[in-house]
């Protein structure tokens, strides 16, 4: 099979780890994968080491919420959207490409492409599109005409859809290799001992964004524990996206209004997760707004640290509150607090919500299940079957 998979960033959060996984599986047995970003970054390096073959398109449409709420940004990407068809489709011939998959839902002219090469396109969603307002409707039926197969990576992220709108979607949620879920131990003992050793660390991986991610609860939280468990420190890994570095200022702001400079740490980001979550006595993942998915989740659990993590989309989905780790309200610091609490005071509770992690981890979300169901689906929209149905009604 030769596939076309183009993802809108270079970065490596989320979306692009996944890519790079389940894509790396594909070549590895034996697929012709080609890949298209938007430019030179730190994906194309990892994808090109597990044989995908990486095409750099500028000019590729994409949808920012940062960019589309300008008019000048609307503008650029309206001017984009017809070049990044006719590239797309160009590419598509050239490469003689059997089937082109999305790797988000904010790449609209993968469709197009598509539909005018006569390709079947498959359409990975993995956002939540509430902020879109009147316009998701729109966009949905945009989605659901043009592609042949849509994947939501939660239950929450179908469920976005409406109801008559699901018969193409189908919930495939994002899996980890065990080749990745091993700690490096001298990293992650060089990570533990940069503390004092009589610490219990409590961190939170990923994207600095003020009021999505949600990093200004937990330094709330810590405000109200500080009397209380004056042996945590906090740790906070990731950066802010280009553009939004005003959301690390507003967060060293706040940590410093509130008395706790000397209990956090901000260490930027890490190309091991997996050693620095080993390296925490507790992970927090305390979205305020939902998270489509969250690999955080079942990282941290892979690397046998608890969770705690706010109750909302795919966060939810992961954790059993209780058993594999604690949920709590979206923006509630004092229930996050209170949820810490819970763990530092229960040595016994830990360690039963470690084992129990690890257990949901490989038997819920192992790259091998997410890539099987992967081959699968692109087996049936490249069969004969689906073809011919392509080329009687493309809508």
């Amino acid at each position: 099979m030769n596939i076309l998979s183009v993802n809108n960033t270079v970065d490596l959060y989320g979306a692009s780890r996944c890519m790079e996984r389940v894509f790396g599986r594909f070549a590895e047995d034996g697929h012709e994968v080609h890949a298209v970003l938007p430019g030179n970054g730190p994906l194309v390096d990892l994808l090109e080491a597990k044989g995908v073959h990486v095409h750099i398109h500028h000019c590729l449409s994409i949808i920012e919420r940062s960019k589309v709420s300008s008019f000048g940004g609307c503008l650029r990407l309206l001017v984009l959207f017809p070049v990044s068809v006719i590239q797309l489709a160009i590419l598509t011939l050239r490469l003689d490409i059997d089937v082109i998959h999305a790797n988000t839902g904010v790449l609209p002219s993968c469709a197009l492409a598509a539909l005018i090469t006569g390709r079947p396109h498959i359409w990975h969603i993995r956002e939540l599109f509430g902020e879109f307002g009147r316009l998701w409707k729109p966009y949905q039926r945009y989605i659901s005409l043009l592609a042949t197969a849509i994947v939501a990576i939660s239950r929450c992220t179908r469920d976005q859809f409406d109801p008559a709108r699901r018969s193409k979607v189908q919930t495939i949620y994002d899996g980890l290799d065990e080749t990745e879920t091993q700690v490096n131990w001298v990293r992650r003992n060089a990570f533990r001992s940069s503390f004092p050793a009589d610490k219990f660390l409590v961190g939170v991986v990923g994207r600095i964004k003020w009021h999505r991610k949600g990093q200004e609860v937990l330094v709330r939280a810590a405000s109200l524990l500080k009397k209380r468990h004056p042996q945590i420190h906090y740790i906070l890994v990731g950066s802010t996206a280009p553009g939004n570095e005003e959301h690390e200022t507003k967060l060293r702001e706040l940590i410093a209004a509130s008395g706790l400079v000397s209990d956090f740490t901000l260490v930027g980001d890490t190309k091991d997760p997996i050693s620095v979550f080993a390296a925490l006595d507790v992970a927090v993942v305390p979205s305020v707004q939902p998270e489509p998915f969250g690999c955080v989740v079942i990282e941290a659990m892979a690397a046998g640290t608890p969770v705690v993590g706010s109750r909302c989309g795919g966060i939810a989905e992961q954790i059993v509150d209780g058993e594999s780790g604690l949920l709590f309200p979206p923006g509630d610091a004092e229930a996050l607090g209170n949820a810490l609490s819970r763990l530092i005071n229960d040595p016994p509770l830990r360690k039963r919500m470690v084992e129990e992690g690890l257990r949901r981890v490989r038997t819920m979300f192992p790259l091998e299940t997410t890539y099987r169901h992967m081959a699968t689906l692109f087996a049936q929209v490249t069969g004969p079957e689906f073809n011919a149905s392509l080329r009687r009604d493309p809508l």
